[in-house]
């Protein structure tokens, strides 16, 4: 979408309607998914809007504003404000892909999103698939349905900017971020359960030394691959202790133990009660039509209701 026709789309002399006028959702004046050829740049600028904008690869493009300077070596957002004197060097070997969207706030405060405030990150580190589909889908949008942009594109947008916003406040995201090779052992882990699996073999299932691999599950989370096993096999136990009939020994085989008193052992020294008294706490009649579930892919334990506030 050209910026003539985006501002067409937004200025066509009609008053604001639908979605965005009874949400003060923020108006998006001009977007793209634009890809700069090796060693360009874009010369210092300043622009009266707001600009968000992703890099979905680390390049070697540099970011300037004001007279501080930003290597694009990861995956991440920029956020320009009005005023803001900015300028890029694009990747001098490579092209550089970046997708953006400039935008007004004409009634949302903009003290709601700390991160549009000037002292606020310029750059926040974003590796993952869910802000990238957000900015896509609002391209998605502006391209196939240029007259519901306004409404459908400025309420994604809304969002997509308080998930930014969140980003900033805490710890960069890939400081918190698994190494692939971490994330490929949990995922092995989570299938073995019901068989043993030792931290030699975990090792060569990923491409490590087990004295690597011990160094980065103790640093990553704070546990030893063979304390991780235990811990998922335990966790594996309470859900089919909680979301079945079968007894405590047919349990313990199903998550491994060869020997029941072994495993009521463990689950006792991990979860300070035993198996028994686990399921009488715990059990409630509502669980019986669930199965348990594997957490590999999710940021959320699978089989719990999130209630908001009220």
């Amino acid at each position: 979408m050209t910026e003539s026709a985006a501002a067409s789309a937004t200025d066509n002399g009609k008053p604001p309607g639908g979605l965005r006028a009874a949400l003060n959702l923020p108006s998006i004046r001009v977007l793209g998914d634009f890809v700069k050829k090796q060693g360009t740049g874009l010369e210092e600028r300043e622009i009266p809007d707001y600009e968000v904008l992703y890099f979905p690869e680390g390049t070697s493009t540099v970011y300037r504003v004001g007279d501080r300077e930003f290597s694009l070596n990861k995956p991440c957002f920029v956020l320009t404000r009005p005023g803001e004197v900015h300028s890029y060097r694009y990747d001098p070997h490579k092209p550089t892909r970046h997708l953006f969207i400039h935008f007004w706030l004409k009634a949302l405060p903009d003290d709601l999103l700390t991160v549009l405030q000037p002292e606020a990150p310029s750059v926040i580190p974003y590796q993952g698939e869910l802000l990238f589909s957000l900015m896509k889908q609002i391209n998605v949008i502006a391209h196939s349905k240029p007259e519901k942009l306004q409404d459908r594109g400025s309420l994604l947008l809304l969002s997509l900017l308080s998930e930014i916003d969140a980003l900033a406040a805490d710890e960069p995201p890939d400081t918190n971020r698994l190494p692939p090779q971490l994330s490929k052992a949990l995922n092995v882990i989570d299938g073995h359960l019901s068989s043993p699996l030792s931290v030699e073999q975990l090792a060569r299932r990923v491409g490590w030394t087990p004295e690597h691999l011990s160094r980065s599950f103790s640093r990553h989370l704070g546990m030893t691959p063979k304390e991780t096993i235990v811990r998922k096999k335990i966790d594996r136990a309470c859900q089919l202790l909680l979301y079945g009939q079968k007894s405590v020994k047919e349990i313990a085989f199903e998550v491994g133990f060869a020997d029941e008193n072994y495993f009521c052992r463990v689950f006792k020294a991990t979860k300070a009660i035993t198996a028994t008294d686990y399921r009488a706490k715990y059990y409630k009649p509502q669980y019986e039509d669930l199965a348990p579930a594997s957490d590999e892919e999710a940021s959320y334990p699978s089989n719990r209701v999130f209630f908001g506030d009220f």
